[in-house]
């Protein structure tokens, strides 16, 4: 704990529950000092606080990071894969909208562009953006785009069904993809982007699922975004189009 740290210290407390490994300000880092008086971080101070003493809430995150830890190991192998191909063949439009939404994930990955560390934007000649600015329209941009793209457009359909099928035949790695994208914590996220409403902040994005309130952060929601992203290419490499 950094003296006269007060953002910082609840950044850190913050991120060793729901962040990934080494995120967050480095333990002597003064984050307060950096940021001066320019930022009004009460109200944002007043979630992450919430947060870091939410059990629930906690005990939500950590099932998520639980069974992505799992699927971390599994998807390396051909596991996944081998259980979709045996599956029944799926229509010509469904597989469109597979491998079209595989395409706007990947282009809305191309959007988190970074020159020695620091985030750009296609607008930085001919405008003065601020850090903050520049994380906001790049970082969460992007990771706004890609959950929305994975766990709206996606998750509903063709995909939803054949993990359900592959769930249903009690394929182990199907069964552990279900639990995944129906995890209460993924649901919230899901929920926020579809009907719900989110915003950036200082730890990440907040999202806003009725009366429940989670926090992201950019890493952690990042490495969520990559194997969900391995998932859909697996499935769509899977698929065969029925005649």
């Amino acid at each position: 704990m950094v003296n006269n740290d007060i953002i910082g210290n609840v950044l850190r407390d913050f991120y060793a529950i729901y962040g990934r490994p080494n995120e967050g300000p480095p333990k002597n880092f003064n984050v307060s000092s950096l940021l001066g008086n320019d930022y009004n971080l009460k109200d944002e101070l007043g979630i992450l606080k919430s947060a870091i003493n939410n059990q629930s809430l906690q005990n939500k995150f950590n099932k998520c990071n639980n069974i992505l830890e799992d699927l971390a190991t599994r998807l390396t192998t051909e596991e996944l894969l081998r259980e979709l191909s045996e599956l029944p063949p799926i229509q010509e439009k469904e597989f469109d909208k597979l491998s079209s939404g595989i395409l706007w994930f990947s282009l809305a990955s191309t959007l988190d562009q970074r020159q020695n560390g620091l985030p750009v934007t296609p607008f930085d000649k001919q405008l003065n953006f601020s850090f903050q600015e520049k994380i906001q329209m790049s970082v969460i941009g992007s990771l706004v785009l890609r959950l929305y793209v994975a766990l709206v457009y996606i998750r509903e359909g063709v995909l939803n069904n054949m993990i359900s099928d592959g769930a249903n035949a009690r394929k182990p790695c199907c069964g552990q993809v279900k639990k995944l994208i129906n995890s209460d914590y993924v649901r919230h996220l899901r929920n926020s982007l579809s009907h719900g409403s989110f915003s950036p902040s200082i730890a990440g994005i907040i999202f806003h699922d009725e009366d429940k309130i989670i926090v992201g952060t950019p890493e952690f929601l990042s490495w969520l975004c990559t194997w969900l992203n391995i998932i859909q290419l697996q499935a769509l490499t899977a698929s065969k189009v029925a005649d």
